[in-house]
C-alpha cells in the first residue's frame, strides 16, 4: 500500500511512520509534507496514494484545503486534537480520525477499516461540509491549564498568556507577568485547543494572543515583524504566505 503523510512536525511523522511499518513492513510511505502548498504540489505531480494521513493544522492553514484544491480520491485519516464535537463531525461525514498522540491499537483498527471499505474514496461535498463545520461550530475551547507546581498544582488562565513558544524540546506558556510554564503539548495540539479568534499561529515556533501584540512592521521579502507588549525583546517573524492571513485575522 502506498501511503502519504501530511504532517508539519517531524517527530509526529516519525512516530506514525514507525507504527505503520510495525503493522506492515511493505508499506511505501511518502512524506512528511509540512504545508498546504507542499502537499498540493506533491499531489498534482504524483499519482494519488492509496491512503493519506493528514494532520488537521498545518503551518499555513487547515489540511482540508489540500483536499478541496486537489479533489484527491484517496481515503483520508486525519490526526487531530479536536474535541468530541469535531469527532462527531468526522463520523457524520464518513472520515476517520486518530487522536494525538497516535496509539498503535487505534492505528491498527483504522487501517483495518480502510482495508474493509468497499468504496473508501473521499467525497468533495463531504470535504466542503466538514471544512465549514470546523470553521463555524461553537467549540468549547480550552480556558485554563492545570499544571504541576512543587508538591501540588497551579491553574493558568488562557487570558493570562502572552504567547506560546517552542523552545528546543519544550513548549512554553509565556505569561503576561513575565513568567513561563512548560506544558506537555505540541504547538499543533495547542493551536487546535485554543480559540482561533484569540490565538494566531505566527510560524513554527510561536502562537500569539491577539491582545499581546504591541506593533506590526513590514519586514524583508514581504514578511511581517511582530513585537509584543510584555516581551519587547521578542521579535516574531511572519512569513509572506502567513502575512495576509495575519492581516485578515486582525481586521475583523
Amino acid at each position: 500500500m502506498h501511503i502519504l503523510i501530511i504532517e508539519d512536525e517531524k517527530r509526529n511523522f516519525n512516530r506514525l511512520k514507525r507504527l505503520l511499518e510495525e503493522i506492515d513492513g511493505t508499506f511505501r510511505i511518502d512524506g512528511p509534507l509540512a504545508s498546504i502548498v507542499e502537499a498540493v504540489e506533491w499531489l498534482q505531480a504524483h499519482p494519488a496514494p492509496e491512503l493519506i494521513f493528514a494532520d488537521i493544522r498545518l503551518s499555513d492553514g487547515l489540511s482540508f484545503d489540500v483536499l478541496r484544491r486537489t479533489a484527491v480520491p484517496s481515503p483520508v485519516i486525519f490526526t487531530t486534537a479536536y474535541d468530541e464535537y469535531a469527532i462527531q463531525a468526522f463520523k457524520y461525514n464518513s472520515f476517520d480520525y486518530l487522536l494525538k498522540p497516535v496509539k498503535a491499537d487505534e492505528l491498527a483498527a483504522a487501517m483495518e477499516k480502510v482495508r474493509r471499505a468497499s468504496s473508501p474514496q473521499t467525497n468533495g461535498e463531504e470535504v466542503r461540509q466538514l471544512l465549514e463545520y470546523m470553521r463555524q461550530s461553537n467549540y468549547r475551547y480550552r480556558e485554563r491549564f492545570l499544571l504541576p507546581y512543587r508538591d501540588g498544582y497551579i491553574s493558568v488562565q488562557v487570558k493570562d498568556i502572552s504567547h506560546i513558544a517552542l523552545d528546543e524540546r519544550n513548549t512554553l506558556l509565556c505569561l503576561n507577568n513575565g513568567t513561563s510554564e512548560t506544558v506537555p503539548y505540541s504547538l499543533d495540539e495547542l493551536e487546535s485547543q485554543l480559540n482561533p479568534d484569540v490565538f494566531f499561529r505566527a510560524n513554527r515556533q510561536y502562537l500569539i494572543h491577539i491582545d499581546s501584540i504591541l506593533s506590526i512592521n513590514n519586514w524583508f521579502n514581504s514578511r511581517l515583524k511582530i513585537r509584543l507588549k510584555k516581551y519587547p525583546d521578542v521579535e516574531i517573524i511572519v512569513s509572506r504566505e502567513r502575512a495576509a492571513e495575519l492581516k485578515g485575522w486582525l481586521d475583523r
